[in-house]
């Protein structure tokens, strides 16, 4: 499955389809800091809107490219944002583009390893209406097991990679599939992304 390069301005304030283009333009950075494919970016967006999410949180920060669309998200919502990066300067990259975006008071930033991250997050009693996982791929399946603590009923579960790293994680692509609480879907994406949806309690 092939999706069309999207045309024109992506977002409905031009600033920010501005800061998205800078770095577009920077194919090969992009790639070296594993950002995700445009396209799979836009989904993330588009997905995150339509489905009114207001409390966001994000595996793998990088140097700020999905979280850009997701802020974007977000910010349409009257929502915020809570991203993880075990990089602090990647991070500090992000909130620049994320100030040039106008976009940084919607984000939370958690510089650390993401599992310490997540349990503290798990420990104060936060709750997620989507989670977006893009980090070490060894570990997916250790955010997946977190993700069912950490996400609402009917939450949303997005996990990049499952194309391009399958090997990496056949652990939790196989543990996903076979929990019954979850409902899957898998998109030939680029890279390849899971999405599962957080059964209500009660449901088949």
């Amino acid at each position: 499955m092939s999706f069309p390069a999207p045309q024109g301005v992506a977002f409905p304030l031009a600033h920010i389809s501005t800061v998205v283009q800078a770095l577009e333009s920077q194919e090969e950075r992009l790639r070296a800091h594993w950002c995700l494919p445009r396209e799979e970016a836009r989904l993330l967006y588009l997905l995150a809107v339509v489905g009114r999410y207001r409390r966001l949180l994000e595996v793998g920060t990088s140097i700020g490219y999905s979280t850009l669309h997701l802020a974007q998200a977000a910010s349409l919502n009257d929502g915020s944002l809570h991203t993880i990066d075990a990089s602090v300067e990647r991070q500090a990259e992000a909130l620049l583009n994320l100030q040039k975006a106008q976009l940084a008071e919607r984000v939370t930033f958690h510089p650390g390893d993401a599992l310490s991250v997540l349990n503290r997050l798990q420990a104060q009693g936060q709750a997620f209406d989507l989670m977006f996982i893009d980090a070490r791929k060894s570990e997916y399946n250790q955010y997946f097991q977190k993700a069912s603590g950490l996400l609402v009923a009917g939450g949303l579960l997005i996990a990049d990679n499952t194309r391009s790293h399958r090997s990496k994680m056949q652990d939790f692509i196989q543990a996903a599939h076979a929990d019954t609480h979850w409902e899957i879907s898998d998109l030939e994406t680029p890279s390849g992304l899971l999405i599962a949806r957080k059964c209500s309690p009660g449901q088949p």
